[in-house]
């Protein structure tokens, strides 16, 4: 009987949290932990419904918000944990305890985080990465979509934008009336236009639809569809002066015309949209034609002047070359057929041990590798650009910021801005020292470099003539999960390209002196394709 009563009670303030009636949901809670402490001696009954309180406690606190609420929520997740891990699950328990430490923060400001305060919202991502995990490795078809939606917010307050968008529109794709997907999305690409010190009618018109999808939504409370709407007012006023100023039509990207656009692309670059691969600005939010190249450079139209500018475009210039190597190696495995007749010429002895030999496989072998010489070449020409080399001069991607050591942490303080952010967070997750929930790709490029790594193609390694046995470094790893491997170090380095531009662009507009005389420096694309009437910057 008792255990009805709590859960008409839970029930009863869940609809409460629904209707953004806080207050009352709040006031409710002494009710049922009152009810709660009353089965304590049944067991599974009392540990079921504490998680429950915990859940509902922790969303009274982030939504009203209420420290006090969070603060008690994440006690009992952190005072039961086994207790807690046995009735919620581990990626449930992760999802909660990302959410109780969320609603701790208390500078909401992403611009106002620093190297010091940012470390609380990498254990938050560290969290919400092993939540997703448990959940892949507990045979779910797919991701709950709220836990990619919170992924998403953490990383965007990281300023992983990039990234963060592709969550979103990852749980936009699931077709469910989720509007903190839309709402999030919106918020990222507004942050975009901050960080990123470029916008367009495209971009304005993303985030004027998020907000509409947010207003129509049975999922938001009532009370607050007025300010959502008059984010919708908002911008469709903005969208309408631009309109006027450059003297175009109100909707110059309709649906039906970037199709068209999108179809008319070769089909590699599609893979790069569809994968995430771009490096595009306007390919981050629009498969249009302006997405047709990797047009991202480090000058805008905005005057981003300096005498590290071009050097640093240099750098530039060498990422993406890297990067476009490294993806096209990744599209050639993933799109074509293995070459019978060079895997013939090749003449490899049969081992009967299920390894993928040839050129094929060694093109996704090397995207791997390349990822990490790009990283690490982000990370040397911080060090360059910032004069800020660790004490040893070693440059590690993952390890080189050494905040902890020598007042590193202060003089990154003091040249810290969104990008640079952005590639710290980015740096913890590659960083086993941080619990890094990719730590561990560090080490496979480590084993592919020095070691032995046999990619095979069934589920478990064979080995009928026992030929690795003399061998003491040998690694074994599924085909299919060294692809999701490279999908993601390729996604993570490319989320660290746009990181590193808007790190360089922000430092060159600090910098830049409102009464300064500086001699123009023209940038040129190389074109080789003069019959294309696309120039890569459609806005």
């Amino acid at each position: 009987m008792q255990a009805e009563v709590i859960e008409q009670q839970i029930i009863s303030l869940s609809r409460l949290i629904g209707l953004g009636q806080f207050d009352q949901a709040l006031s409710g809670m002494k009710a049922l932990q009152q009810s709660v402490d009353d089965v304590k001696s049944e067991g599974d009954i009392y540990y079921s419904s504490l998680a429950n309180v915990a859940s509902l406690l922790i969303d009274i606190g982030q939504m009203k918000p209420c420290i006090a609420s969070t603060k008690a929520g994440l006690a009992i997740l952190t005072d039961h944990k086994e207790r807690m891990l046995d009735y919620l699950g581990e990626d449930n328990y992760f999802y909660n305890l990302s959410n109780a430490k969320t609603g701790l923060i208390e500078e909401p400001n992403p611009f106002k985080h620093s190297f010091s305060t940012i470390e609380q919202l990498v254990d938050i991502k560290t969290d919400l990465w092993k939540a997703i995990r448990f959940q892949r490795e507990n045979d779910k078809d797919d991701i709950e979509p709220t836990f990619l939606v919170n992924l998403g917010n953490c990383l965007k307050r990281q300023f992983r934008l990039v990234e963060a968008i592709e969550c979103y529109d990852q749980v936009i794709a699931m077709g469910f009336d989720i509007p903190q997907a839309w709402l999030n999305r919106s918020e990222a690409l507004l942050m975009l236009h901050q960080v990123s010190n470029t916008y367009s009618i495209q971009m304005l018109m993303q985030i004027k639809n998020g907000y509409e999808n947010v207003v129509v939504s049975q999922e938001v409370p009532p009370t607050w569809i007025g300010y959502y709407q008059s984010q919708v007012d908002l911008h469709a006023k903005k969208i309408e002066e631009l309109c006027e100023e450059h003297g175009i039509g109100p909707d110059p990207h309709d649906e039906l015309n970037t199709k068209k656009e999108y179809d008319a692309l070769s089909e590699y670059r599609k893979f790069c949209l569809d994968s995430n691969l771009t490096l595009s600005e306007h390919g981050l939010y629009c498969a249009c034609a302006g997405s047709a190249r990797d047009n991202l450079t480090i000058p805008t139209y905005d005057g981003v002047v300096g005498d590290f500018v071009l050097p640093m475009e240099l750098v530039l210039n060498r990422l993406k070359s890297e990067f476009s190597f490294a993806r096209h190696l990744y599209y050639e495995y993933i799109s074509f057929d293995e070459s019978i007749d060079l895997l013939h010429e090749s003449c490899f002895s049969e081992l009967f041990n299920d390894e993928l030999l040839g050129i094929d496989v060694e093109r996704l072998r090397t995207a791997f590798r390349c990822c990490f010489g790009i990283l690490d070449k982000i990370g040397v020409a911080i060090c360059e650009l910032y004069g800020l080399y660790p004490p040893n001069k070693t440059v590690s991607f993952q390890s080189f910021w050494q905040l902890d050591r020598n007042g590193r942490r202060e003089q990154f303080d003091q040249v810290k801005n969104p990008g640079l952010l952005a590639l710290y967070s980015i740096a913890t997750d590659l960083n086993d020292r941080k619990e890094g929930e990719w730590h561990f790709l560090k080490k496979l490029r480590n084993d592919l470099e020095h070691d032995f790594v046999v990619v095979h193609k069934g589920n478990q390694p064979s080995d009928v003539y026992a030929s690795s046995d003399l061998l003491n470094h040998i690694v074994f790893i599924k085909e299919g999960e060294f692809i999701t491997y490279v999908e993601k170090l390729l996604q993570l380095t490319r989320s660290a390209i746009f990181s590193f531009v808007f790190a360089v662009r922000d430092k060159a507009l600090k910098e830049k002196s409102d009464d300064g005389l500086y001699i123009p420096q023209p940038l040129f694309r190389q074109d080789f394709d003069f019959d294309d009437p696309d120039d890569g910057n459609s806005d």
